[in-house]
């Protein structure tokens, strides 16, 4: 027997060996942003900054960690397109299209959602309450705060047959836990959401959209791109 597993959605899941000293200087400079931003309320229990950050912040640690990105987005494009990729060497561009954080308390959640004019998208923790806190909310328990893919295929199970034998289908969602320092680098097509988040500590992430380039050469492949 001859098996094909087609069109995966893989997830990179990569851990940024500065965090421990990174995020807590992001985490002051981001609340530092949001305290001057004059459309923003303290009753606010969700904030999402505009998305150039790329430009905004201006420090060593920040280029590192944007390196790390870029790194990451690379190394897990290389996965996913192993195979399919020349397998000679290819120089590739990273290019991040915009970069913003969100800060998020009290139950504030981010609804399912997917984004747009890239091939990659990630969300990397800054701060969050402890795991051991966190899970214990009365409410939300294990969910709170955590990141949930869905599957490609979710929209189509609503009402479809179900057996023993597609039993692969079933299990249609996937939750990360909030784990400073992780980074999580997805198909910028995969469904997900941000999860409602109760805790002592706000619930504070960046995110980002990715392009990847061949340098100097055109990125069709597949005979997609106009002629």
């Amino acid at each position: 027997m001859e098996a094909l597993e087609l069109w995966p959605s893989l997830i990179g899941v990569h851990q940024y060996g500065d965090a421990d000293n990174s995020n807590p200087l992001f985490q002051r400079i981001f609340m530092a942003m949001r305290a001057t931003d004059p459309e923003y309320s303290e009753s606010d229990t969700f904030y999402a900054s505009r998305d150039d950050l790329l430009h905004r912040v201006r420090l060593a640690e920040w280029d590192q960690f944007l390196d790390f990105a870029a790194g990451a987005v690379r190394d897990t494009a290389k996965k996913a397109n192993h195979g399919i990729w020349p397998q000679e060497s290819v120089d590739l561009q990273i290019q991040i299209n915009g970069i913003w954080y969100q800060i998020s308390n009290d139950g504030a959640h981010h609804d399912v959602h997917t984004h747009g004019n890239c091939s990659w998208s990630a969300v990397y923790v800054v701060d969050v309450d402890a795991n051991a806190d966190r899970v214990t909310n009365t409410t939300y328990h294990r969910m709170n705060g955590v990141t949930r893919f869905y599957s490609p295929l979710f929209e189509r199970l609503g009402g479809a047959y179900m057996d023993y034998g597609n039993a692969y289908l079933q299990n249609a969602t996937v939750d990360f836990d909030p784990t400073p320092g992780r980074l999580l680098v997805f198909p910028s097509w995969l469904p997900h959401q941000a999860m409602p988040y109760v805790g002592e500590r706000d619930r504070i992430i960046i995110s980002f959209n990715a392009s990847v380039h061949r340098q100097g050469v055109s990125d069709e492949i597949a005979g997609y791109a106009a002629s």
